[in-house]
């Protein structure tokens, strides 16, 4: 059960994910708590209607996200188990929905954490199992080998080094100093790409060398092939795990990232990426990368290592068996 309204949410893109791998297992229906958007409604979604008898009644009910409004339905289903699945950072929904869950269903309810930065700021019982995400869109194409600012032996130079980032397009998912930093960046010759960065068009329009585009211009896949370096950092939104940040490391890429964020333990200092707290040290890890591409490519190989071994099908499998499949 989801809040199907965005087709760039993580939350529900886990669901599509979910129901990918129960294919031929076991039946899974999208329930939506408002009309659901075309893009899901496509893929089987359906809108709740107590009143005419539209909702779930048994099986599993896996509650994606406290952003999803629950009714008095509820107490007329009888399912096997409930799963609250906290996957966006907002304690007092948190606690308020479990609440609610409690006093409306016969069974237990299973708490699931996306990560454990996300458990210790509760501080709550429950599991820690982090998200279920289709790795297998980023691995179909090898990653783009960077290239230096000429090629060797003289040759033409390649493309320019180029940095970016995917996300919805929204101002609480960039981090207010962003803009100064891709205005530094493009300074020094380097090309940025934002996808979901249309909302920072008044800060950056006609800087040579910053492309901003909105969000599903390109599959992100393909937009990622485009990069050499995935910097993601966020404002006021907190990333409860942040899955875009897997895709870019399973796609090959070097990660550096604001070290406030669930997948702050998957990116390995010095590694796979770096994790960093200020707009100086953002820039410098980044430079850093321009200036030696092997080093970045050596980067991003680890960075795919370490999101298979996390996110890849004997991982996900092991997640579906643990908490979809048995009772």
């Amino acid at each position: 059960m989801g809040h199907f309204d965005n087709p760039y949410s993580g939350a529900e893109r886990e669901l599509l994910d979910i129901q990918k791998l129960l294919a031929g297992r076991r039946p899974v229906q999208f329930w939506s708590d408002i009309a659901p958007h075309r893009f899901y409604a496509e893929r089987g979604a359906r809108a709740l209607a107590p009143y005419a008898g539209e909702f779930p009644k048994d099986g599993v009910l896996l509650v994606a996200g406290v952003h999803v409004l629950l009714g008095n339905w509820l107490k007329y289903a009888r399912f096997e188990r409930v799963i609250m699945l906290y996957n966006l950072a907002n304690h007092e929904r948190l606690f308020a929905t479990l609440a609610a869950l409690r006093s409306l269903v016969a069974c237990e309810v299973d708490l699931v954490f996306v990560s454990r930065m996300l458990q210790l700021s509760v501080s709550l019982p429950g599991r820690v199992i982090h998200s279920v995400i289709d790795l297998e869109p980023y691995l179909a194409q090898e990653p783009m080998v960077p290239q230096s600012s000429s090629g060797p032996d003289g040759a033409a130079p390649g493309r320019p080094f180029t940095i970016g980032r995917v996300s919805r397009d929204e101002v609480s998912k960039h981090h207010p100093q962003d803009p100064s930093l891709y205005r530094m960046l493009a300074a020094n010759g380097v090309r940025v790409r934002v996808m979901g960065g249309c909302c920072l068009a008044r800060e950056l329009e006609g800087v040579d060398g910053v492309e901003l585009l909105a969000a599903g211009a390109e599959s992100v896949p393909v937009f990622l092939k485009s990069l050499d370096v995935f910097f993601y950092r966020t404002g006021t939104w907190v990333e409860a795990y942040g899955r875009v940040v897997v895709e870019a490391m399973a796609s090959g890429l070097p990660v550096v990232a604001g070290r406030v964020g669930g997948y702050e333990d998957l990116v390995r200092q010095g590694a796979s990426g770096y994790l960093v707290n200020t707009q100086e040290e953002a820039f410098e890890a980044l430079m850093a990368l321009v200036g030696q591409p092997v080093m970045a490519s050596r980067l991003g190989k680890a960075a795919r290592i370490d999101a298979l071994s996390r996110h890849g099908q004997p991982a996900s499998e092991a997640v579906i068996q643990s908490w979809l499949l048995t009772s």
